[in-house]
């Protein structure tokens, strides 16, 4: 699976947690979603530098011009993340499916630090279909 083709798979499969996505599909979404989330790092760092030069006198264009904007395009980064929340979820269950996982080993993530560790193994091991053989790509 291609890189675009996993974004777009990504999204068509909103709520779909009964097939199988293999390691591309999910590591190609950990990319997209880190690209993404650091674009609007990046346009959050742009408005704070070019208006850091207002005087104290200058406040309220300060305000106007730095905190509202950086304000709303954190808003916009968090709406982001909710709407990739369900996606995401259903793209690790498939996942965990692919790997002959339970998936229910999602919930893997509610145990602090070693529930994300084992959870990251899980999304790195490789496809294990019994339908596929060693020779088919």
């Amino acid at each position: 699976m291609g890189f675009s083709e996993a974004y777009k798979s990504f999204w068509r499969n909103y709520v779909n947690f009964k097939d199988r996505a293999p390691r591309s599909a999910y590591w190609y979404i950990v990319l997209w979603n880190a690209i993404i989330v650091a674009l609007f790092h990046i346009f959050i760092l742009i408005l704070f530098f070019t208006t850091v030069s207002f005087t104290g006198k200058d406040l309220d264009l300060f305000f106007y011009f730095t905190v509202v904007p950086i304000l709303f395009v954190l808003l916009l980064m968090g709406l982001y993340g909710l709407a990739c929340f369900i996606p995401t979820l259903s793209l690790m269950v498939r996942r965990l499916r692919d790997s002959n996982k339970n998936p229910w080993f999602i919930l893997l993530v509610l145990i602090p630090i070693v529930g994300g560790i084992i959870l990251l193994v899980f999304m790195c091991l490789p496809s294990e279909d019994s339908a596929r053989t060693s020779h088919d790509f």
